[in-house]
């Protein structure tokens, strides 16, 4: 598989997967002409996508989805508890298909497995996706888990197996608490259903190094008042010194290194 971040943060959300036989967006929160123009610029004009994948409801992860699906002339794919919150993007002529956290289903070559993430929306989701192969010890598998306020004991256990997991390493706690958002908003920020720190994206890619098979760290959704990618690439180094892991750092407002497993 082949993976680049298009845009990871508050203004925009949209990540492209792309396997021997098929291609994925996961979330969509572009505009349609700034996802086709980084689409093109990897995948060529007129860019073939399968599926767009929606982890939850909030505009910086949908507010082009509508527009990128009549467009690319694809599905859209959705929990049966966010589907409604999305209603409002679409123009009745989409193709949308709902699926339930924990529940599997396949996209081409693909197997997607979805589970339910802490954050303060309606059903949010992460993805583990799966390129299956004739030898199932060998199947590559991904994962996508941003918007998450803790990580929890059974997303561990799901991410364990994944080779490379892009997972939000949203704030500097000290940048947090130190800067100029109203407490109410810290205090969303901080909690369960809220976003992750530097330190616990650290914490987590640990543990996944330690038991598992990580080998590539992706730091998601960094926020632009609260982190630097310095700080949280220099965080997220320490905590993984004497693994073989590679850590990468995804733009908040631009295309990311492309990344292979």
């Amino acid at each position: 598989m082949r993976i680049v971040s298009l845009a990871s943060g508050s203004s925009g959300n949209c990540t492209v997967i792309v396997s021997e036989h098929t291609r994925l967006l996961i979330d969509a929160g572009l505009s349609r002409r700034r996802i086709i123009q980084r689409l093109e610029k990897i995948l060529g004009l007129l860019p073939r996508i399968d599926a767009i994948l929606v982890t939850h409801e909030h505009s910086d992860h949908i507010s082009g989805v509508g527009q990128a699906a009549r467009a690319l002339q694809c599905p859209i794919y959705v929990s049966e508890g966010t589907a409604p919150f999305v209603e409002h993007m679409l123009m009745g002529r989409e193709m949308v298909l709902t699926f339930r956290p924990g529940q599997g289903f396949h996209v081409r070559d693909l197997f997607i497995e979805p589970f339910r993430i802490p954050h303060d929306a309606a059903e949010p989701c992460g993805f583990v996706i799966e390129e299956e192969s004739l030898f199932a010890h060998f199947n590559k598998r991904i994962a996508v888990a941003t918007d998450l306020g803790t990580v929890t004991e059974g997303i561990r256990k799901r991410l364990l197996a994944c080779d490379l997991v892009m997972l939000e390493s949203n704030h500097d706690i000290e940048m947090l608490v130190n800067g100029w958002y109203p407490e109410d908003l810290k205090q969303r920020i901080l909690s369960d259903v809220g976003h992750l720190s530097n330190d616990v994206a650290g914490q987590t890619f640990r543990y996944l190094a330690e038991r598992g098979r990580l080998r590539t760290a992706v730091l998601m959704h960094l926020s632009k008042n609260n982190n630097y990618p310095k700080l949280a690439l220099e965080t997220v180094q320490e905590y993984l010194k004497g693994t073989d892991v590679t850590v990468a750092v995804a733009p908040r407002d631009r295309m990311s290194a492309l990344f292979t497993v």
